[in-house]
């Protein structure tokens, strides 16, 4: 009698060893891992058996954060110990193995401190490029890509925001900036009617506020140029991608493409040598701009829109461009503010129009 409560005992145990995960199938599987994005989590889960590894590679919807290269931490066969290195040489093959499939991450060294989410990864995630990390992932049609900030941009550039299009070249770029943003006083506001809105109006640029607005053009177009080169190889290689984002991670620009720009990429990138056209750029500039919206003023208010010079018309204003907005992930009051700048500065009647050779 007690030999069969056992025997009873050790079928029960085994039925609830059974995983019950193996019965969902293969299409829920892979809504979970569409909702799932981050390429790390998916590359790890495709660690975990040949299922995953199957169906991770059908993910439609892919989010990629490159951390930056002061996280990095190197592997622990690239010691200089001799002795180190020589008791470590034969699991350099296994590292191998796994790397082909799974490039950006490796297990976790448990002597290292949990709190760094970056120092737990022992990894080429850092260092390598995103066609290299995304190789595996063959059925991409939406990607973002996050890259590091690396500091740049310092006091001055708190209050700039951009956002770039391209196809095989740049398509257009909006930029709004601005010196510093304040609460609105009940000082500040203006109750005399239009005649010191007027008057700010009619104020001219100082030399100085134009050098700095010409530093943000530049450096946010360079930027933009930096991250369209950055796509080139993973828009060759995934013929099925149809949209993409790349941002920094502080939301200060992004680089968007959708289908279009993607396939003309995809077929012209060989063409241009040069991926900015010659360009003219339209600038609006206040002084001083009161948010009603956002209840705040922005000193130095600035909106820049920058397209190629064959694009521009007598009629096109920017308007088209400022309607859009900027559309970050996740838009905040900060984002709303900028689109509220936007729109109040492409109404005022003065711009500064300039034009830049291709580059």
């Amino acid at each position: 009698m007690r030999r069969k409560m056992i025997s009873t005992t050790m079928l029960i145990h085994e039925e609830n060893e059974e995983d019950l995960f193996d019965r969902l199938p293969d299409a829920i599987l892979l809504t979970i891992f569409d909702k799932l994005q981050d390429a790390k989590s998916l590359s790890i889960s495709s660690s975990l058996c040949k299922r995953f590894r199957l169906l991770t590679t059908q993910t439609h919807h892919i989010s990629l954060a490159i951390p930056s290269q002061k996280y990095h931490k190197s592997l622990p066969f690239s010691s200089r110990n001799k002795f180190i290195r020589f008791f470590l040489k034969p699991f350099q093959f296994v590292y191998r193995q796994i790397s082909q499939w799974n490039p950006i991450c490796m297990p976790c060294d448990n002597t290292q401190k949990k709190s760094d989410s970056y120092s737990c990864c022992t990894c080429s995630y850092a260092s390598s490029s995103p066609a290299e990390i995304l190789r595996n992932f063959t059925e991409i049609k939406e990607l973002e890509i996050r890259v590091p900030s690396d500091g740049g941009g310092g006091d001055s550039d708190s209050l700039l925001k951009w956002k770039g299009e391209f196809g095989s070249q740049l398509k257009n770029c909006l930029i709004v900036g601005g010196i510093s943003l304040s609460p609105i006083c009940n000082n500040d506001r203006i109750d005399n009617g239009d005649a010191p809105i007027r008057e700010l109006e009619l104020q001219r640029m100082a030399n100085e506020d134009l050098k700095l607005r010409i530093v943000w053009i530049i450096s946010s177009l360079i930027a933009a140029s930096a991250r369209h080169c950055l796509l080139e190889e993973v828009i060759k290689e995934k013929k099925l991608l149809n949209k993409v984002v790349i941002m920094d991670d502080i939301g200060q620009g992004k680089v968007c493409m959708n289908g279009e720009q993607v396939e003309e990429m995809r077929r012209d990138a060989e063409v241009f040598s040069s991926k900015m056209p010659a360009l003219k750029v339209k600038m609006w500039y206040s002084p001083e701009l009161e948010l009603p919206e956002g209840g705040c003023v922005m000193k130095g208010a600035t909106l820049v829109v920058v397209k190629p010079v064959e694009e521009w018309s007598k009629a096109d204003d920017g308007g088209d461009l400022v309607a859009k907005g900027f559309g970050f992930a996740g838009d905040g009051k900060e984002e709303k503010v900028f689109d509220e700048v936007a729109r109040e500065l492409v109404k005022l009647e003065r711009s500064y129009s300039l034009e830049m050779n291709s580059f």
